[in-house]
């Protein structure tokens, strides 16, 4: 892909020396001396959106990470789920979740945003960089579905995926939202039984249906001219967002890093994602 190709090359190579240095979440802790580390011309701004079933709690990990190296981060959940399960209703589609997104940045008064999304998370950030793209500086697409305009998050979906989702929908609560999973995909990385797997569980939430069914309008092409980047987790690969990847990969404006984690590599890698945030 041109350009973009070489800075795959270049990418893929830093990547190796993030994964033969990185921390594991047991052992990291942050010292206030951390939290001195860079000038403020040097600080960066994040916000980050979720996948399908998580909320603002799944990036605790790489937040402090960021946090105690002097950069501001904002981790909202979506309206209805995580932390904001409370609001859940029928009115729920993807562009609650695109404002939910712009009104954090828009309130916060934020500029030069790195926006980053993760797996169902790719939908909602590529509506906000399409509204504000004088706010936002790079979009990150961390192991996401892409969206073209006019298509809902279920257009991607494999349609057996679809149906189980809506049939779940339906029986567990007449279609308000789709429970969560009984157990966790293995493709998201967690060992049963590990307290890792028990923590993402038990924090997991419904997921309101109608954002997988109502079509994402964009104006713009996809990211609206913004520097964008695709973290591809192939460590092992889901095949729900097979047809994003190949996307992606058509398209000559992006940057490609393939990234040896699996889906949930926010929680299982928090180190090497941290890394690889800070270096776009």
């Amino acid at each position: 892909m041109g350009s973009g190709h070489d800075r795959d090359l270049s990418r893929r190579g830093l990547i190796g020396g993030f994964a033969a240095g990185a921390l594991t979440a047991a052992s990291y802790s942050a010292t206030a001396e951390e939290t001195c580390k860079i000038p403020a011309s040097a600080q960066k701004t994040f916000v980050f959106a979720h996948g399908s079933w998580h909320g603002g709690w799944c990036w605790a990990r790489i937040a402090d990470r960021l946090r105690a190296q002097g950069h501001k981060c904002l981790t909202p959940s979506y309206t209805g789920m995580g932390d904001r399960v409370h609001l859940l209703n029928k009115t729920i589609t993807i562009d609650t979740f695109i404002e939910d997104l712009t009104n954090t940045i828009t309130a916060e008064e934020l500029s030069d945003v790195i926006l980053v999304g993760h797996s169902f998370g790719g939908v909602p950030i590529s509506g906000v960089a399409d509204r504000i793209p004088e706010k936002l500086k790079h979009l990150v697409y961390l192991d996401s579905i892409v969206l073209e305009n006019g298509q809902a998050a279920f257009s991607l979906y494999p349609q057996r995926e679809v149906e189980e989702r809506i049939a779940a929908a339906d029986a567990a609560n007449g279609g308000l939202a789709v429970p969560v999973p009984k157990k966790l995909p293995p493709v998201w990385g967690f060992r049963e039984g590990s307290p890792d797997y028990e923590w993402v569980l038990r924090r997991l939430s419904p997921h309101p249906l109608r954002s997988y069914q109502t079509p994402l309008v964009l104006k713009n092409p996809i990211g609206n001219h913004l520097p964008k980047t695709y973290i591809h987790c192939e460590q092992p690969e889901n095949p729900v967002i097979e047809q994003s990847r190949k996307l992606v990969r058509s398209l000559p404006d992006w940057t490609w890093i393939d990234f040896k984690g699996p889906h949930d590599s926010m929680i299982t890698h928090p180190s090497q994602i941290t890394d690889l945030l800070l270096s776009v």
